[in-house]
C-alpha cells in the first residue's frame, strides 16, 4: 500500500514541472489522470467544444512510459518485421512541433514545449510526453458542468483518426496544466481539483 507521505499536494503545474526535471531521464512507468478539452471536434456540436477549449472534456486515467527512445522503438519494430538485427536498421525521426527540455549534460527530459518558443519561461505551456499503454486505461467525457456524456453521443462529432504506421508507437504530449494526478518513481502528485475530476471515473 502506498504510504500517505509519498503523496504531494501541489497548486500549480510549475511545481509538477520542477518534479519532472528532478525525476531525471530514466525510462519508467507513470500513471496519470488528466482532464483535457476536446478540440478536434466538428463545428456545430451540442457542447460548443472546439478551439474555445471549453464545453466538452475527456477525463482519462492511463498508464504510460516516459523517457523511452522513440527512434530505438521504431528501429526495433522494423527489425522484428524484417527479420534483421536492430543495428542493421537506419531510421531518422521526422520533424516535430516541439522541443525537449534537457538536463545540464544535454539529456532529453520527458517535458516538451512548442519549438517556436526560443526562450521558455514560467509562462510557457509545457507538456509531458509519454508512450501510452492502451490496454490499461479508463476514460469518460464530461460537459462544462462536469456531467458525464456517453462516448456514443460524442463519436459522430469526432474526426476520423488517421491510421498510424504499425512501426510507430503511439506518443502523447499532454499539457502539464491538464494533469491532475501523476504517479512516478513512487511519488504521487495531486492537484486541488483531483477529487472532482476523478469522481466521474468512479461512477
Amino acid at each position: 500500500m502506498l504510504k500517505r507521505e509519498n503523496v504531494v499536494s501541489m497548486v500549480s503545474s510549475l511545481e509538477m514541472l520542477g518534479f519532472l526535471k528532478l525525476n531525471g531521464t530514466q525510462c519508467r512507468f507513470v500513471s496519470i489522470t488528466t482532464r483535457t478539452p476536446v478540440v478536434k471536434i466538428r463545428a456545430g456540436n451540442p457542447w460548443g467544444a472546439g478551439k474555445s477549449e471549453t464545453g466538452l472534456y475527456k477525463v482519462l486515467k492511463k498508464i504510460g512510459v516516459i523517457n523511452a527512445n522513440y527512434v530505438d522503438s521504431v528501429a526495433r519494430r522494423i527489425a522484428a518485421q524484417l527479420g534483421v538485427k536492430e543495428n542493421e536498421v537506419e531510421y531518422e525521426a521526422g520533424k516535430t512541433w516541439y522541443r525537449h527540455l534537457s538536463t545540464a549534460d544535454g539529456k532529453a527530459l520527458p517535458v516538451v514545449h512548442n519549438k517556436k518558443v526560443e526562450a521558455p519561461d514560467s509562462g510557457t505551456e509545457y507538456y509531458l510526453q509519454y508512450f501510452p499503454q492502451t490496454e490499461k486505461s479508463e476514460s469518460v467525457y464530461v460537459n462544462e458542468a462536469g456531467e458525464p456524456v456517453s462516448a456514443d453521443e460524442v463519436k459522430p462529432w469526432l474526426y476520423k483518426e488517421s491510421p498510424r504506421s504499425a512501426f510507430k508507437p503511439a506518443v502523447i504530449a499532454v499539457k502539464l496544466a491538464n494533469i491532475h494526478r501523476l504517479k512516478a518513481s513512487g511519488v504521487v502528485l495531486e492537484m486541488p481539483e483531483l477529487d472532482e475530476v476523478q469522481s466521474v471515473l468512479a461512477d
